[in-house]
């Protein structure tokens, strides 16, 4: 039996919640009547500080979810370690599965799932979904990242060129639809970088370390999850006042401190810092020209 905890943060947003868990269970329950009943699959949800009465309806809805608390200072990686180190120590499992609240997965992704691991290629590999944009689906998000260590080019890969069985290998792998093996965490005694990338970064910097330690990092494009990806966008920056917040703050994917230290963490010549100028060119760049068209 290979046993997989799924792992998921939330915070004040329980209408959501509701929601990611429904379209959750229901996957789950169609690997129960169809699957091959050689994997088990346990949800380990990761409560940072929430005010709404999530975990209460969580413990009264859903008795069987793993119930873990923090105290609103976790925030995605120490969430995350918090529930991996559950998942490790108490559970005994096998493999850890990343997940969000606001993703849903297909229908027969836990099916696909079980079928996958049980005939996996190769050992102690992170392992990635195909992300598909929620409200188009047949448009993908992303399909693994990459990172170039010499020039600074960061992103998501869209359209793999080169794949073998089902598989494309890329540097890094986003928080949501990746399974990480626990024998990677034990062996080699990895984490996520609670302190430099509370929130964002920390799971590209976890994959690329993974990577750096000879760990194969792939996509398996036949495990299908859609996402919201606006969900992900920093608020609206309408006023200086927006855009200067947006580089400062914890919860900002543009939080200039924690890209700089992300660059200057992984990447090998002078020469990566060009990406993260061209990243904040562009950014700041689409932020005045938007302001001069409003205006």
């Amino acid at each position: 039996m290979i046993k997989f905890s799924i792992l998921i943060p939330i915070h004040n947003r329980l209408q959501t919640t509701k929601q990611g868990l429904k379209s959750l269970y229901a996957a789950l329950n169609e690997y129960e009547v169809n699957g091959n009943s050689k994997c088990k699959f346990e949800i380990i949800v990761i409560d940072d500080g929430s005010k709404d009465g999530s975990s209460e309806w969580i413990a009264g809805n859903y008795p069987a979810v793993h119930l873990l608390k923090g105290d609103g200072n976790l925030w995605w990686s120490g969430a995350i370690n918090k529930g991996a180190g559950y998942a490790v120590e108490t559970l005994n499992s096998d493999y850890l599965l990343l997940w969000n609240d606001d993703i849903f997965p297909d229908a027969h992704f836990f099916t696909r799932a079980a079928e996958i691991f049980c005939n996996l290629p190769f050992e102690d590999a992170v392992i990635g979904s195909r992300i598909m944009h929620k409200d188009s689906e047949n448009k993908t998000w992303s399909v693994g990242g990459y990172f170039n260590k010499l020039t600074g080019d960061h992103g998501l890969y869209r359209d793999p060129e080169i794949v073998s069985n089902d598989f494309f290998e890329c540097d890094w792998q986003p928080g949501m639809g990746t399974f990480v093996p626990t024998s990677i965490i034990k062996e080699h005694g990895l984490s996520w970088d609670e302190n430099r990338f509370p929130q964002y970064h920390g799971d590209s910097d976890f994959t690329l370390r993974c990577k750096e330690k000879g760990i194969k990092v792939a996509t398996c494009l036949t495990l299908v999850i859609y996402n919201h990806a606006e969900a992900y966008k920093f608020g609206k920056t309408n006023s200086f006042k927006d855009l200067w917040v947006s580089l400062i703050a914890k919860r900002s994917n543009y939080n200039f401190g924690m890209r700089f230290s992300f660059y200057k963490k992984h990447g090998i010549s002078p020469f990566v810092y060009w990406g993260l100028l061209k990243t904040y060119f562009i950014y700041i760049g689409s932020f005045l020209k938007n302001k001069i068209i409003r205006s």
